[in-house]
């Protein structure tokens, strides 16, 4: 009955699993991503805030009137004919290059909005490829940890039994038992932080916490070769190039600023009841603010965004390069990690057992070989998630969205075979 029931139970949480492969995972975190979200949202207000840059300026229009109450006193008539005053209509007229100055800015600042959303969409999908990693490397980990201590419970109780019975010595029973706690707690250990994994991945998934989540990603194709080129242009460097032209906006802008608007009037006016045509014109005088400083000051903006437009390429060839090399050095010792090498892993804990159990091997051997099949399948799951992030990395450098087949596992095990 109790059996019956944890069955149950076990099937009931194991349907409650969300299970999905790592293109479905990504597609789904993307779209719940909110940091995504707030930068396209940010990309479409600068977009419109450029739009928004090429409207002319809206004229104005004033009316007054004069003697009310008191026409008769002031011009003889009464009613709204002896009424005097004016309607005029006075509009913006931009003299040099302060118009298109503000929207060569507000265009750059529209590229460089355009920019950030697809530097968001290359980190954002960086950080989940890297949370899916995370979570497979942990799962493995979390298996291997879980079979090593099955396999020391199944020692450690037949040593006990074996000890009892006079047929081994204590301390190989005791010796068993220690390395049977040292397996239980290394198997809490990883089971804790895929709990950790497995909960960030909910959440970027947009699932709610607590909710069970299972990905899988299939064997590599192809062994990895070289990398391509990206076909555009990083975001990083669209951004300070954005900079710059916003920079070179405003020198014209401030250049603009430097002669005054003009400021023509027409409409109407009507003096002693009678009407006619008003024309006038305003400007500013340029005495006391010249503009000159506001000048010199947007060039140094330019200069300063030049500068950083020259750290910015050098800062990507040079992170290109460094990953192309690391991407490089990870699968040349990657190699190593092909089907001869998971056989030689398994024949070696086989053949310490096989030793063991006739009396020719020691139960140290023994451990010694379980402990190092171990620590080597450990070494394989972090080579294989710093292949990962590597090939990660050089995507989003090059200025490719990173995918989800990027993420496979044992690139050579099936070549070598």
């Amino acid at each position: 009955m109790v059996v019956g029931l944890v069955l149950l139970f076990q099937l009931a949480a194991s349907a409650d699993t969300v299970r999905l492969d790592a293109p479905a995972a990504l597609a789904r975190a993307l779209e719940a991503s909110p940091v995504l979200s707030a930068a396209r949202y940010r990309a479409e207000a600068a977009e419109d805030r450029a739009a928004q840059a090429r409207a002319w300026a809206n004229p104005h229009v004033s009316v007054s009137g004069e003697n009310v109450g008191q026409q008769r006193a002031f011009t003889g008539t009464t009613g709204w004919q002896g009424i005097e005053g004016q309607a005029v209509l006075t509009t913006a007229v931009p003299f040099g290059p302060e118009r298109a100055g503000r929207i060569r800015t507000a265009r750059a600042e529209g590229s460089a909005g355009a920019a950030l959303a697809d530097q968001a969409d290359l980190d954002v999908r960086a950080g989940i490829l890297a949370s899916i990693g995370g979570y497979l490397t942990d799962r493995a980990l979390a298996t291997s940890a879980r079979e090593e201590r099955a396999t020391m419970d199944r020692i450690a109780d037949a040593l006990a039994r074996q000890a009892d019975a006079g047929r081994t010595s204590r301390g190989d029973a005791a010796r068993a038992d220690l390395a049977r706690g040292m397996a239980r707690t290394a198997l809490a250990r990883r089971q804790a932080q895929l709990v950790a994994r497995a909960e960030e991945l909910a959440r970027l998934l947009g699932l709610d916490p607590g909710t069970p989540v299972a990905v899988e990603v299939g064997r590599c194709l192809a062994p990895p070769g070289a990398a391509g080129e990206g076909v555009a242009e990083p975001p990083a460097v669209r951004l300070a190039r954005a900079r710059v032209e916003a920079a070179r906006g405003g020198v014209q802008l401030a250049r603009g600023l430097q002669l005054p608007d003009l400021e023509p009037q027409v409409g109407v006016r009507r003096t002693g009841g009678e009407s006619g045509l008003y024309l006038g014109l305003s400007t500013a005088l340029p005495f006391f603010d010249r503009g000159t400083r506001r000048l010199a000051a947007a060039r140094a903006d330019e200069d300063a965004a030049l500068a950083e437009l020259r750290a910015a390429e050098s800062m990507q060839s040079a992170a290109l390069a460094a990953t192309r090399q690391r991407l490089t050095l990870l699968e040349d010792a990657g190699r190593a990690f092909d089907a001869a090498w998971f056989d030689q892993a398994d024949q070696a804990v086989t053949a310490a057992e096989a030793r063991f159990s006739v009396g020719e091997g020691t139960l140290l051997e023994l451990l010694d070989s379980r402990r190092a099949r171990l620590q080597a399948l450990d070494d394989y799951h972090a080579w294989q998630s710093e292949w990962w992030a590597a090939r990660v990395d050089l995507a989003r450098l090059e200025g490719r969205a990173p995918d989800a087949t990027l993420l496979c596992t044992d690139p050579f095990r099936e070549t070598s075979r």
